[in-house]
């Protein structure tokens, strides 16, 4: 579909690419029609194929693009790729999508990028706007540190809970066992701290939990995705990871680099984690946990 029968969100980066090659004619115009004829799958092609077709050069895609507006392909392709990572909330959506035959050229390529912009926007946003570090510390001051993750963030709340029970006692981690969870709310508390992993399509499960430990006036940090998460509105803190990408599923790799950081940030904050770490390690040697023990 052309840019200008495209009536959705999509249009403003497609409208602004014709705009660009209409004022710049020639080779540029002849690419912006390639870039344009399926999209938004046209644009997400590999540039070796969107030049080949249109018997264009690496100058003409630079010159076209950053007349657009943009840095470089990468940034366009990016714009439009966030713009799909919101509209589309179910898997099988994204799956129609992102992963046509049209798309698959160059597919690794483009995950490895986007996996690596991801990590480092979540880190250094993270970072910059301090509340990892506040995060981390309001760990390190809890009477008791849950950790909420259920169904695709089961995995990345029992990654954290482990960690954090490295360094630091009275580690809880909640993944959707109702016993469980009657115990933890039993004994919860203002002094505790929990960390909840939010991310689509967004458990109930989770929400019922964080709801419920924040009428007991436990504080929460939420990790959320970005998209919307429930969970956010009731969270004293909030870390964001960027999840998007050309997969059906949404990326957990920022997720896991941010869980990751939490629990280091912690850790290199906490007087006792080499200690604790110590005990923990003779506990394996006594019980012969590992084969090099």
């Amino acid at each position: 579909m052309t840019a200008a029968g495209y009536a959705s969100a999509w249009s403003e980066p497609a409208v602004t690419l014709a705009d660009a090659a209409a004022e710049l004619g020639g080779t540029e115009e002849r690419l912006a029609r390639v870039m344009l004829a399926d999209w938004p799958d046209s644009v997400l092609r590999p540039p070796t194929a969107l030049l080949a077709e249109a018997g264009a050069g690496g100058c003409d895609l630079h010159r076209l693009v950053r007349a657009a507006g943009f840095y470089d392909l990468g940034e366009l392709q990016a714009r439009v790729t966030e713009r799909l990572d919101g509209e589309l909330a179910a898997p099988q959506e994204r799956f129609r999508a992102r992963l046509r035959p049209a798309q698959l050229p160059g597919l690794n390529r483009r995950m490895a990028e986007r996996e690596a912009a991801n990590v480092a926007a979540t880190l250094d946003g993270a970072a910059d706007d301090g509340t990892l570090d506040a995060a981390a510390r309001s760990l390190l001051a809890a009477r008791q540190r849950f950790v909420l993750g259920t169904g695709r963030s089961r995995g990345l709340a029992h990654l954290l809970a482990a960690d954090l029970g490295s360094v630091l006692g009275r580690v809880v981690l909640l993944d959707g066992g109702t016993d469980r969870a009657v115990e933890a709310l039993a004994d919860a508390g203002p002094r505790d701290v929990a960390v909840v992993y939010s991310v689509r399509r967004y458990d109930r499960w989770t929400l019922r939990a964080a709801r419920a430990l924040r009428h007991r006036g436990v504080p929460l940090v939420a990790v959320v995705d970005g998209h919307g998460s429930p969970v956010a509105p009731l969270a004293d803190r909030t870390l964001t990871a960027a999840t998007g990408g050309p997969s059906f599923a949404d990326s957990p790799t920022a997720l896991v680099a941010l869980g990751h950081a939490l629990a280091t940030a912690a850790a290199a904050r906490s007087k006792g984690a080499l200690r604790r770490l110590e005990r923990r390690e003779e506990a394996n040697r006594l019980l012969g946990r590992f084969p090099d023990d």
